[in-house]
């Protein structure tokens, strides 16, 4: 057993007070509504949700304290591109532009049909910003659909936060 643990954080990373975290899901929100704007959508039109969980967040060797949460604030949106795929692929790109003139290190895929595993011509776009926000882009469900995120990963902070209660 030692051996597990010696490959593992069992701390599960720094916590935050509830002010620092709040500001996190701030940040967390505004870099996606920053990022569907620069793609032509007002952010409240094209929402799809928020949330505050994952599986990933889950540390079972962990032992928080009192009082410590552990959550995980995510947006997403699905912006439309008026020139089908087409629009979406200058969307990437403008995307890649952008984010790499800000210093961040930008990752592309191929998308990938879920059922045939055939890639579609299509790619997948990531990058991570300065307040450690993840944002990627990816082919929504239709033609001409994108499907952004803005995931705040893994955040241990004191108090509770309630995501219905989420309207910063």
């Amino acid at each position: 057993m030692v051996f597990l643990l010696v490959g593992c954080s069992v701390a599960g990373g720094p916590v935050r007070s509830e002010a620092q975290f709040l500001q996190h899901v701030q940040e967390t929100q505004a870099a996606g509504e920053d990022t569907v704007r620069f793609l032509g959508s007002e952010p409240d039109s094209v929402i799809l949700g928020k949330s505050s969980s994952s599986a990933s967040c889950v540390d079972d060797l962990g032992m928080d304290g009192d009082d410590v949460n552990r959550d995980q604030p995510s947006v997403s949106w699905a912006p439309d591109f008026k020139d089908g795929d087409a629009g979406y692929r200058a969307a990437v790109t403008g995307l890649h532009r952008r984010w790499s003139a800000r210093g961040w290190k930008v990752t592309t895929e191929p998308e990938r049909d879920p059922v045939t595993g055939k890639a579609t011509g299509l790619h997948v776009i990531n990058t991570t910003d300065d307040h450690g926000v993840r944002l990627s882009l990816s082919p929504g469900r239709r033609t001409g659909e994108g499907l952004l995120v803005a995931d705040g990963g893994c955040v241990r902070h004191d108090g509770y936060w309630d995501p219905d209660d989420w309207d910063l």
